[in-house]
């Protein structure tokens, strides 16, 4: 216990140091969800409330700063990391225990999670405590587990909508291995916790024509096709990284193989269909990489199991160290004469740089007075975070998906007679031209992150808003 303690607050600490001294700014939808924080609701466009709740809670305590908004992130990796040894070591034994508390914690999916305050950081810890909930109720019996596991249920619920899979994995579970289960009232107790916590989603989501779910459906079926084999390719490589390669072979054997133990068939039935699920859909479409990871909380016990009885484990560290490393400091592979390897262009890591510069730049020709708007929600959210005073900002619908802006859109009309500053990729729009009486200044500012281009912003000061932006129907695609 001491070394996974010490292992952790280390871990703790440099996530710490690393968001106070590294050039990462945040990344888009870590400041759209903390812009979200500003207009408490019940429920968001594309998520439920708790990333808003929690990013509210955090920044009034340290105000709105990039620490505030990633200490949650890095404290709930923390506490988890704690809560799975505890768990492992009781499933099976203190090796297993140490190797689930730490090796995940080095690999490439945990550790973006563990920094970044994105859905997933929050969604992932309720998850994960719901599943170790469950084992505890279907251990003990108690009433109380059962609340327990349809409370936290309903917390993940509030993170993030794939918590849905709770409800049917437990009952595939209890209908392979503990059949009688079903016959009796205390399972169906974890029900109601849930269904309270999700009614304010529930009932957000009638007032706004259940455009949250509709979102999603989207989500699953646009671009699809009958069989795509390079989404599939990549999803399968994809998966391999996010858990740093050779666990995750071991995560296939335990597939494979933990049907006949019940502990692993446990760990199992909360891991393999999730996979299977985005399995099956990257063949038809693309899907992204962390969509499915919530199944490697369940999936990390499974490889920590086989393991930690395998010559490959410190093979495991040793490339999940590798990897940690270039991923917080890939600067790093130029120095070393690999930057081909993952060139700048191709770089995760350059969706966080340039941010506050381009604040920086913007505040300077902010008076507090102009409307800040752009055709990009995710620039509109950066202009929130890093211009001078924290002003409310605005995105234009000029053809892409509706977002959480659309449905902000009417405060525009309160800048009616003022300038404005427009912020996009790209020049400006005519469309943008005709609600304002002209131009009054054109800059544009590069961003390079190491040693190359990676984007280029257009900023507008604009003359006279007049309420006539022509924008397209913000409804016609979800």
């Amino acid at each position: 216990m001491k070394f996974v303690l010490a292992f952790n607050l280390f871990l703790l600490f440099f996530r710490l140091i690393y968001v106070l001294y590294s050039p990462l700014d945040l990344t888009p939808e870590e400041a759209q969800y903390w812009d979200w924080s500003r207009h408490l609701d019940l429920s968001y466009y594309s998520k439920p409330p708790m990333v808003a709740y929690v990013n509210y809670l955090s920044s009034n305590l340290l105000g709105s700063t990039e620490l505030a908004v990633r200490t949650t992130p890095i404290v709930l990796s923390f506490l988890l990391s704690i809560a799975t040894y505890l768990f492992a070591k009781r499933l099976f034994d203190e090796r297993v225990g140490i190797v689930s508390s730490t090796l995940p914690q080095l690999s490439v999916g945990f550790s973006i999670n563990s920094l970044l305050m994105t859905t997933d950081a929050p969604f992932i810890f309720f998850w994960s405590l719901s599943v170790i909930a469950l084992w505890w109720a279907l251990e003990s019996g108690r009433v109380l587990a059962w609340l327990s596991v349809g409370f936290l249920a309903g917390l993940a619920f509030l993170s993030k909508y794939p918590a849905v899979f709770m409800l049917p994995l437990s009952l595939l579970y209890l209908f392979i291995y503990q059949r009688g289960l079903l016959k009796k009232a205390t399972p169906y107790l974890s029900l109601l916790p849930a269904f309270f916590l999700s009614l304010p989603v529930l009932y957000w989501n009638y007032k706004h024509q259940f455009v949250s779910f509709k979102h999603v459906s989207t989500l699953a079926t646009k671009d699809a096709s009958l069989v795509n084999l390079n989404s599939l390719l990549e999803f399968l490589g994809s998966q391999a990284l996010l858990v740093s390669v050779i666990p995750f072979f071991f995560i296939l054997k335990g597939w494979l193989l933990g049907w006949r133990d019940r502990k692993l068939a446990f760990l199992v039935i909360f891991s393999f269909p999730i996979f299977l699920f985005f399995l099956l859909l990257s063949s038809k479409k693309h899907v992204e990489a962390n969509w499915s990871g919530f199944a490697y909380f369940c999936g990390f016990l499974i490889a920590s199991y086989y393991l930690s009885k395998s010559r490959f484990l410190y093979p495991s560290y040793i490339i999940s160290l590798f990897l940690f490393t270039i991923l917080h400091f890939s600067p790093l592979l130029d120095r070393l004469g690999l930057g081909k390897l993952i060139p700048p262009e191709k770089d995760p890591v350059k969706v966080a740089i340039g941010w506050e510069e381009l604040g920086k730049k913007v505040s300077e020709l902010y008076t507090g007075e102009e409307v800040i708007i752009s055709p990009w929600y995710q620039i509109s959210a950066e202009l929130a975070f890093y211009v001078k005073s924290n002003p409310r900002t605005y995105c234009i619908n000029l053809g892409r998906r509706m977002n959480q802006y659309d449905l902000w859109r009417e405060g525009m009309k309160d800048y009616i007679g003022k300038d404005g500053i427009y912020v996009s990729y790209s020049p400006i729009d005519e469309r943008v031209l005709k609600g304002f009486d002209g131009i009054i200044e054109h800059r544009t500012f590069p961003v390079f992150w190491r040693g190359k281009l990676i984007r280029e912003f257009h900023i507008y000061k604009l003359k006279g808003y007049n309420g006539r932006i022509e924008e397209e129907n913000m409804f016609r695609s979800y």
